[in-house]
């Protein structure tokens, strides 16, 4: 399957993928070392996104929030949208 996002929902992760999504038993800290070296960021203290599932990005009242192939909505914090600009995401 290909990766879309991971989202952090209590102790619980929700992977995205172009198959859908499933919940999994994992904390996003150790999610995030496993997708070291995949194509994509963290974007949001809960939210994992791969680069190319990005379609859009929208900015409004000083925030911005990626859309995601397959109808997802990704937040970005302000902790991590330097970073992203800097990497070239927006």
């Amino acid at each position: 399957a290909t990766l879309y996002a991971v989202q952090s929902e209590d102790h619980y992760l929700r992977v995205h993928t172009d198959r859908g999504s499933d919940l999994i038993l994992m904390r996003l800290s150790d999610a995030l070392e496993e997708l070291e070296g995949l194509e994509g960021a963290q974007t949001h203290r809960s939210w994992w996104v791969a680069r190319a599932a990005v379609q859009e990005i929208a900015r409004g009242d000083g925030r911005a929030t990626l859309a995601l192939i397959g109808g997802l909505t990704a937040p970005v914090s302000r902790r991590y949208a330097r970073a992203l600009r800097e990497a070239g995401w927006y």
